[in-house]
């Protein structure tokens, strides 16, 4: 299929747009970025599978999703920003990185979360080696693995928040 230059144009522009909005939001997957941009998934699939062959951006696939990194995000780094893009993970590292080693009684006190959402949130958490468990005399506490790291990627998305919304406005604006 020979592609005119106007549509060609429209493919690179397309690309550009993904590339930019994974770099702002590592660990977003298709159909959250599909959603954002307005396209169809296929057209998304198959922009991915072109800026991941090119080596612009970094397709991760696991548990169902395929999360989009940039170049040169650390595997520690992908792992946290993936948990961080679920609403419920997110919630419970937040007040963990409060300080604080908690339980998954005072996690769900605290969230309004079932204790049992906890318990299967902080399950996967400590499988991304992001929280571990300490011992205490009334039982067992959650705490962030690496609280600076958790802090500073926090921090960054909340400013980036901000600046995917305007970059969403602008680019539909062109």
């Amino acid at each position: 299929m020979v592609l005119s230059a106007k549509s060609h144009a429209g493919t690179s522009t397309s690309r550009a747009k993904i590339v930019e909005l994974v770099s702002l939001l590592p660990g977003i997957h298709l159909r959250e970025l599909q959603r954002m941009l307005g396209v169809s998934f296929n057209s998304i699939r198959y922009n991915i599978e072109i800026l991941s062959k090119s080596g612009e951006i970094v397709c991760e696939k696991s548990s169902g999703y395929s999360r989009l990194f940039p170049v040169g995000l650390s595997e520690s780094d992908r792992v946290i920003y993936s948990a961080l893009r679920n609403r419920t993970a997110k919630m419970i590292v937040l007040e963990l990185e409060r300080g604080q080693q908690l339980t998954n009684k005072e996690l769900s006190e605290r969230t309004g979360l079932a204790k049992s959402t906890i318990s299967e949130h902080v399950h996967e958490l400590l499988l991304s080696n992001i929280v571990h468990l300490t011992l205490t005399d009334g039982g067992f506490k959650v705490e962030l693995c690496d609280p600076e790291r958790v802090n500073e990627i926090l921090t960054r998305q909340a400013r980036e928040n901000g600046i995917v919304e305007s970059f969403t406005d602008l680019w539909d604006g062109l």
